[in-house]
């Protein structure tokens, strides 16, 4: 009987201490918890406060909110880096990449545009030159000239440096592209940035 009794009683205490223990540990769960909600609370009053606090000036002298302004230099990186593989891809080609390249072109840039510049390199014996005889047209992007805004769509003046190499002989031109760029929907890998020129011309002189 008595060892009944003293099993019950270490039960009891068993019981008790598991209970306690799951008190605190529920203690503990919401101690963390409250400590997150306060770090979380305080960091996005210091952010939203920070971002009410810095002030940009246009070239008129009026205030921009600065979450505007991030987003504008996103679109102005996507911009820029659809100038960079547009003129790469329509004037950058080899023996082995040119069809491909082409291709990839008229994915950034309208047709007609696209086929004018095409008809050059076929007309001035760049194509012929590349299947034929190995040589490469290496197109880099140099830098943005100008960035106009026009409702949905932007004007964009921009420069790249096409190299022509025959073996050891590098001839250099440079090319000032222009055009109007439209927002479209982005397309993996063929046009990740989600711009399309609606018109494109370049012209060329020697560096």
């Amino acid at each position: 009987m008595m060892d009944i009794k003293n099993i019950l009683k270490d039960f009891s205490r068993l019981a008790e201490a598991r209970k306690n223990h799951t008190f605190r540990t529920r203690l503990v769960f919401i101690f963390c918890a409250a400590t997150i909600a306060m770090v979380l609370f305080f960091s996005y009053r210091v952010v939203n406060s920070a971002m009410d606090k810095i002030l940009v000036v246009n070239e008129g002298g009026e205030l921009l909110r600065f979450k505007a302004m991030q987003q504008d230099l996103l679109y102005e990186s996507l911009l820029t880096n659809h100038c960079y593989h547009t003129a790469y891809y329509l004037n950058s080609f080899d023996r082995l990449s040119l069809q491909e390249n082409r291709a990839r072109a008229l994915f950034l840039v309208n047709k007609p545009d696209a086929n004018t510049i095409f008809a050059k390199y076929q007309a001035d014996r760049g194509y012929g030159d590349a299947l034929e005889l190995g040589v490469v047209y290496r197109t880099e992007f140099e830098k943005m000239l100008s960035v106009s805004v026009s409702g949905d769509e932007y004007h964009v003046t921009f420069s790249s440096v096409l190299s022509i190499i025959n073996g050891n002989d590098v001839r250099k031109i440079r090319i000032f592209s222009e055009g109007t760029v439209i927002r479209t929907t982005p397309r993996f890998p063929e046009n990740t940035s989600g711009f399309f020129f609606r018109t494109y011309n370049q012209q060329y002189e020697m560096p």
